[in-house]
């Protein structure tokens, strides 16, 4: 499973490379970053180091991170090589945030055979796959609004996610307001479900219910048998109830300028 989930993972980072406004760089540790005064998410993700060379690599990385080609933030999954990495990092300036995090943020992980979909008569919420550039402005004002505070995305560099065969796009309106988004990304028999994010004055309305069980089930009918997702604060009740299961917690690291 843990596999399954990091190549969700994977898979879920690089579909920012389909922007031309965002560069992939993948090796021994991979990454995304946007291009020169563009915007965008910037993260490193699959480390994969020789035990014993470990701490020289990451020093040499670390020197990108000073000259901004590499991201500050690591993403550390099980899969990371040496099992050791935390420490070595650690020892090299870098600080484990979910550490202080209030509530730590699981990744979670649905078999198709436990999927509860939820429903619910008589409600105002419409829930819809997103194939209009209009629907998918609305779609990333939300996420940027709801899910990370800045305009991270934009729906012209962005549009290709809609065009894409592996990718669906979906929003949920009330009263004709965009108030509600998901997405998910599929790779055979598995998937995650991604960008879960509800407007604040929307939200306890079971919009997201209703949209991630319409979404999930159009995986299903697709042909997945698994779908993942990275959970955070009260959003792990909402997964619970669709079947969702904890599978490991989530490691932030940030390399610290402060230790130069």
């Amino acid at each position: 499973m843990f596999q399954t989930i990091t190549s969700n993972y994977y898979h879920y980072y690089k579909i920012f490379a389909q922007s031309d406004i965002m560069n992939l760089y993948e090796g021994s540790v991979s990454w995304i970053i946007p291009c020169e005064g563009k915007k965008g998410p910037s993260i490193a993700f699959r480390v994969h180091l020789k035990e014993e060379s470990a701490e020289t690599e990451l020093r040499t990385f670390i020197q990108g991170i000073r000259e901004g080609r590499v991201p500050q933030i690591w993403h550390i999954t099980p899969d990371t090589t040496p099992d050791n990495m935390i420490d070595i990092m650690k020892k090299n300036g870098f600080q484990d945030l979910s550490e202080d995090a209030s509530a730590p943020e699981p990744t979670m992980s649905l078999h198709k055979n436990d999927f509860i979909p939820y429903t619910e008569e008589n409600s105002s919420v419409i829930c819809h796959k997103v194939s209009t550039k209009e629907d998918f402005k609305s779609w990333i004002d939300v996420v940027n609004t709801a899910l990370h505070g800045w305009e991270m995305i934009d729906a012209r560099h962005y549009f290709t996610w809609v065009e894409s065969n592996h990718i669906n796009i979906y929003l949920a309106k009330i009263n004709g307001v965009a108030v509600s988004t998901c997405a998910t990304i599929q790779n055979g028999n598995t998937a995650s479900l991604e960008f879960v994010s509800t407007l604040e004055q929307y939200r306890r309305k079971k919009a997201a219910s209703l949209l991630c069980s319409c979404a999930i089930s159009d995986l299903l009918e697709n042909g997945a048998e698994t779908v993942t997702l990275g959970a955070c604060g009260q959003s792990v009740y909402l997964y619970e109830r669709l079947g969702f299961q904890k599978c490991f917690h989530n490691i932030i690291m940030k390399y610290n300028f402060d230790e130069d």
